[in-house]
């Protein structure tokens, strides 16, 4: 079906938008990038479940400034097959709102047998935005945000260091040289997850933060890392191997931030991972075409900075986004070097699968364009329970206890909107 988009020269309150049009709806989505650096558009809208993805070869040109199109939302869960893309939880969506948080200014997108039932969709559409206005604060105020009186790690303090030195031991054998080692947070909650989304995104904002309802659970996100982008023949990673804690002393902070870039072990682990990076794209794009953009760049968040590095490519002839996104899945920074002997090893040491935790979470378009998240600084809702993963990257270097407390660091932000305290 065509595509079709219009332009709205104004402005209505985002919260209050999505949730007068979608927070009531199954497969409600919220992609939002008012606090990305470069491409701040912000996507809402709602879909229904997906039962597969494919893409087209050819697309439809729009003259829009956002790269979004119409397709599938939501997560592609962590394997531990490398490049096994079969597990997910996609909403297949035909429209949806787009922000443009720069010049202030909506769009209107989707996909419709013809000009006149958009026409019908876009002006109901008009109509109803008219109305709105302080929703958002009725919603909170009837709807009071998910709280957890107490998280549990699967992993107790003591078991996370000994898996530590497990790890170690494979590294001073050569099976590996850095590897992630995650575990979780789980607890029962009570409340809604879209007031603690609300929440969130005002306490801690983050470049690509996410709202996503799917069948079985809600995802709130405030992930910091680009996982894969492919638009057109350019594919772009951007992998955090790196992290300190913020100070709210101005010097200090500043400390903290020059330790990070100066420190051999984080260096270390993000070159590895760059390298691995750029292994893993050459199986779909152009070898000579591949670059590191930024290297060990510090970026900066509400309660981290953090080590990040860009590595491109263009697709090789023959090859689509949807080759790249299986060369590049799971993520390097969240198994380790050599890839698939780390993934061998997570199955060995980890406590329970990851499922959703270190996916891929964002959009892809019908014609393989895609904007893919890293499932980090994500809760996890599913029935009465709530889940956080959190783990960092182990090499020969590392030392057990720092390891544990860069865990409790990166937990930080999504344990105290939930209002919880946490047994180690």
């Amino acid at each position: 079906m065509p595509l079709y988009c219009e332009r709205l020269n104004a402005w209505t309150s985002l919260t209050d938008t999505f949730v007068s049009f979608f927070g009531h709806l199954p497969g409600a989505f919220w992609l939002d990038r008012q606090h990305h650096p470069t491409a701040r558009y912000s996507v809402i809208g709602a879909g229904v479940p997906a039962t597969d993805f494919k893409v087209l070869t050819t697309s439809e040109h729009l003259d829009v400034p956002f790269a979004f199109r119409p397709g599938y939302v939501g997560v592609i869960h962590y394997s531990n097959l490398p490049q096994d893309i079969s597990q997910f939880e996609l909403l297949s969506v035909d429209r949806a709102f787009v922000y443009d948080h720069d010049a202030k200014g909506m769009y209107f997108i989707g996909d419709f047998p013809d000009r006149s039932e958009f026409d019908s969709w876009h002006h109901a559409a008009l109509l109803r935005l008219a109305l709105v206005g302080g929703e958002a604060s009725s919603y909170e105020l009837t709807n009071p945000a998910a709280t957890s009186a107490e998280l549990s790690a699967i992993d107790s303090r003591e078991v996370y260091r000994e898996k530590i030195e497990r790890v170690r031991e494979h590294i001073a054998a050569g099976d590996v040289y850095q590897l992630c080692l995650t575990t979780k947070l789980r607890g029962d909650y009570s409340g809604d997850p879209l007031s603690y989304f609300l929440r969130l995104r005002k306490e801690h904002p983050a470049p690509y933060s996410s709202f996503i309802r799917l069948e079985d659970r809600s995802y709130v996100s405030i992930t910091p890392e680009l996982f894969v982008s492919s638009h057109g023949t350019r594919v772009l990673s951007s992998p955090i191997k790196g992290t300190r804690s913020r100070s709210e002393d101005a010097k200090r902070d500043a400390e903290l931030m020059n330790q990070l870039g100066s420190d051999p072990k984080e260096r270390a682990e993000n070159l590895m991972i760059v390298d691995l990076i750029r292994n893993d794209m050459s199986i779909a794009c152009d070898p000579e075409s591949i670059q590191v953009e930024n290297l060990l760049a510090i970026r900066s968040y509400s309660t981290v900075h953090q080590l990040v590095s860009d590595v491109s490519g263009q697709l090789s002839e023959g090859k689509n986004s949807l080759d790249a996104l299986r060369a590049l899945f799971p993520g390097g920074s969240m198994t380790g070097a050599p890839k698939i002997k780390a993934m061998e090893l997570i199955g060995t040491l980890e406590s329970e699968d990851r499922q959703g935790y270190s996916g891929a979470i964002g959009w892809i378009s019908q014609s393989g364009d895609m904007e893919l998240a890293m499932v980090i600084r994500t809760a996890i809702f599913e029935k009465d329970s709530v889940s956080i993963g959190i783990g960092g990257g182990i090499t020969s270097d590392s030392e057990a206890n720092a390891e544990h407390e860069e865990i409790q660091l990166k937990a930080t932000a999504l344990v105290g909107a939930l209002g919880a305290s946490v047994r180690w």
